[in-house]
């Protein structure tokens, strides 16, 4: 079995894996990596209940765009399974072809995203990933990693709103009842949902017209679920695919 870790801006998820295959995972905030106890408490009681033995685990792969956490989560893992941590941009590399003006700039993330759904999809893929950004990663028919757009997520816009309004309140992001708001909260959800897809699925249609014509599209991410109902192309999703990723980077590295 293999333990791939996500670590994001606002939630880390870490699942078992076995042959690209999810086992189990399980998600909790970001924030927690500052607390060792306390993390490895929640991996534990999460993850070892789902092995029968530490030694099931072959390895422990990482994915972060959090730099600054990731010698905590480094120990909290060792500490848990006895193994070494690799960690993706630091200890190995993602067997695709980078072809970003500067390389090392791209997200570890982003380029874990593409081998997913080269390995899966085949090439010529967009992928959409909603998280605490949103990110759209383009990879070539020729299977090589081209670069792609980033705006804010969900989150950030719903933060946002509130933070640095003076009236507007801080709203739980759901489904919204109405295209036009009839009063505050509804506005605001509707605002959100509605325009983070029409932004979507206007920059995936500029896409599919010229640059990436034929290209499948493949949508993940927390957010997902909140706007493929409203979205034209969001048709195909993959959960958690950092961390099927993952482990197919584990298994290019065996082979």
């Amino acid at each position: 079995m293999l333990i791939a870790v996500d670590i994001g801006n606002t939630n880390v998820t870490v699942g078992i894996l076995k042959d690209a295959e999810i086992i189990r995972s399980f998600k909790f905030n970001t924030s927690l990596l500052k607390s060792k106890n306390k993390t490895a408490r929640i991996v534990k009681d999460k993850l070892l209940s789902q092995a029968s033995d530490k030694e099931d685990v072959e390895a422990i792969y990482a994915c972060s765009v959090v730099p600054a956490l990731n010698k905590n989560a480094r120990n909290i893992l060792q500490s848990i399974f006895k193994k070494e941590v690799a960690v993706v941009g630091e200890d190995v590399i993602v067997p695709i072809i980078n072809r970003y003006r500067i390389p090392n700039h791209v997200g570890s993330d982003r380029l874990v995203n593409a081998y997913a759904g080269l390995k899966i999809y085949g090439a010529g893929l967009i992928i959409v990933d909603f998280g605490t950004a949103i990110t759209f990663d383009i990879v070539s028919k020729k299977s090589e990693y081209l670069g792609g757009l980033i705006v804010p997520g969900l989150k950030l816009m719903q933060e946002s709103l509130n933070k640095k309004t003076a009236l507007l309140p801080f709203v739980e992001l759901s489904r919204p009842m109405e295209i036009i708001g009839r009063d505050t909260i509804s506005s605001i959800r509707a605002g959100i949902v509605y325009g983070t897809v029409s932004l979507c699925d206007g920059i995936i249609n500029r896409l599919l017209k010229k640059e990436c014509k034929g290209f499948k599209v493949i949508a993940t991410g927390g957010d997902t679920h909140l706007i493929k109902p409203y979205s034209s192309y969001l048709s195909t999703i993959e959960d958690s695919l950092i961390l099927k990723g993952l482990a197919f980077i584990y298994q290019s590295q065996k082979s």
